[in-house]
């Protein structure tokens, strides 16, 4: 199974540097690399992993961005991308405003040119994910076709649904989830048909299940920025009331099951100024979970699941940031708290950026357990190196240093990626090979990420492997 890795690994990165073609596709701000990377550091556990996993399948981005930051404690790559695109906004509307010329007039029927009817045409892709164990057995797959032909978009694998979306109207047919319900929340998939059409300011919507259950809801947008939405939903034995608000600051929603003593609210606000930004995350409940959520297993188990970020950055000084965070979990079935906070500063040019972070790991145990970690990383053009350390300080000992050595070469639409690993920093005793190759071009799309692993009483052998390919037509 090594030489078959590598040889398909080499295969795919030619394949990609010979067809470099700029792609439309956009990539998922969270990817398998990153998690198995978490998992294999033992920064979260494989129950954390999974959770994680199950949302990126899902295409619930925002809940698995939402998992990742909790449980790594370790930034994601969707809200930096937010931002960035509200800059981008912000510099287009005030270009707008002061364009009068007659470039401005070509500018804007452009624009208006950009909106015709799409092609019909039918186009899409055919993707395949699996992971294999450390036996090299297949320990789950998935596969997905999805075709858009028109205003249509046909999905089936995974999620069988037929979706019809154009100028604020959509209808959907099938395995409805979180998406089209426009839920905050994670909702349980159903089978049926949803119809959303928009009147001025708002939106209605209503949705039917095969086991009789109903939804309907009434969306209020005074402007793009913000959004009030209330829901009714009606299940075979419970009805249930759904409220969500978004502002600039973020979104807040509530779940709350008639005849249960307390609601579930999710809270995910947010703010970033020059100097300073932060960041709340919680999930609150009672003891019973209402209906019609799909919430991941550390969410159920936990009354409180919340987190706290704090940044302070100085642009002018190097880029110098410092970060403090938070994360408090209250379990259900013992009514015990727990709590990590981790302190990390990073600064530095592009060109060689140094950060070291501290974590208390539980804080409840007056911080018996703390790991310390260095980073440097250099990134020149197309190549970026990493080297870490890292320590753990546990009851009154101090483990063998965790010793990464990382190298990354990346193009236009292709990516390989190397790290070595000494988890007690003699090779003797272990080490660990962390692989990463991906592409993305017009017709073809891979990520293939694996790891093999030698200890003092085995040879290197694959620990574990995720393949994703996906053809576009």
């Amino acid at each position: 199974m090594n030489r078959i890795l590598l040889f398909f690994a080499l295969v795919i990165f030619t394949i990609a540097q010979a067809n470099a073609k700029e792609s439309s596709t956009t990539a998922p701000p969270l990817d398998a690399a990153q998690v198995f990377e978490w998992w294999d550091d033992g920064i979260i556990t494989p129950e954390e992993a999974a959770e994680i996993f199950t949302r990126l399948e899902e295409e619930n981005y925002d809940e698995a961005c939402l998992l990742a930051e909790v449980y790594a404690q370790e930034p994601c790559t969707i809200f930096n991308k937010t931002t960035e695109k509200n800059a981008r906004k912000k510099r287009k509307n005030k270009t707008a405003k002061s364009a009068h010329s007659p470039d401005a007039a070509h500018s804007t029927k452009t624009i208006h040119a950009n909106k015709a009817a799409p092609p019909l045409i039918p186009h899409g892709s055919l993707s395949w994910k699996g992971q294999y164990d450390s036996d090299g057995h297949l320990k789950k797959h998935r596969e997905e076709l999805q075709i858009q032909f028109y205003y249509f978009k046909l999905r089936l694998g995974s999620q069988e649904l037929l979706s019809y979306r154009r100028d604020g109207y959509e209808s959907h047919f099938g395995q409805i989830s979180t998406l089209e319900f426009h839920s905050h929340l994670p909702l349980d998939t159903l089978w049926g048909a949803a119809l959303r059409f928009p009147i001025g300011k708002f939106h209605l919507g209503a949705h039917i299940d095969t086991s009789k259950t109903f939804h309907t809801h009434v969306a209020f947008h005074p402007n793009r920025q913000n959004e009030l939405t209330a829901a009714f939903w009606k299940f075979p034995d419970a009805g249930v009331i759904a409220l969500q608000a978004r502002t600039t600051l973020g979104q807040i929603s509530a779940w709350y099951q008639f005849g249960q003593d307390l609601p579930l609210i999710k809270i995910q606000l947010q703010n970033e100024k020059e100097h300073l930004s932060w960041k709340t995350t919680a999930y609150i409940h009672g003891d019973s979970i209402p209906q019609g959520l799909n919430l991941s297993k550390g969410i159920a188990d936990n009354r409180l699941w919340a987190s706290q970020t704090v940044n302070v950055q100085w642009p002018e000084a190097l880029n110098t940031i410092l970060s403090a965070k938070a994360r408090v979990l209250s379990a259900i079935a013992s009514d015990s708290l727990s709590a990590r906070f981790k302190i990390t500063l990073t600064s530095g040019p592009q060109r060689i950026r140094a950060s070291l972070s501290a974590t208390c790991i539980e804080a409840s145990d007056n911080c018996s357990s703390t790991e310390w970690n260095g980073i440097v990383e250099s990134d020149w053009n197309d190549f970026a190196f990493k080297a870490s350390t890292k320590v753990r300080h546990e009851n009154n000992r101090t483990k063998p240093p965790r010793i990464e050595l990382g190298a990354s070469y990346r193009s236009r639409l292709a990516l390989a990626k190397l790290t070595i690993a000494l988890p007690q920093m003699n090779p003797a005793q272990s080490i660990s090979l962390q692989n990463e190759i991906k592409l993305d071009n017009d017709w073809l799309g891979c990520d293939l990420v694996f790891a093999f692993k030698k200890t003092k009483t085995k040879s290197f052998s694959p620990s574990y492997a995720h393949l994703q390919t996906s053809l576009k037509f």
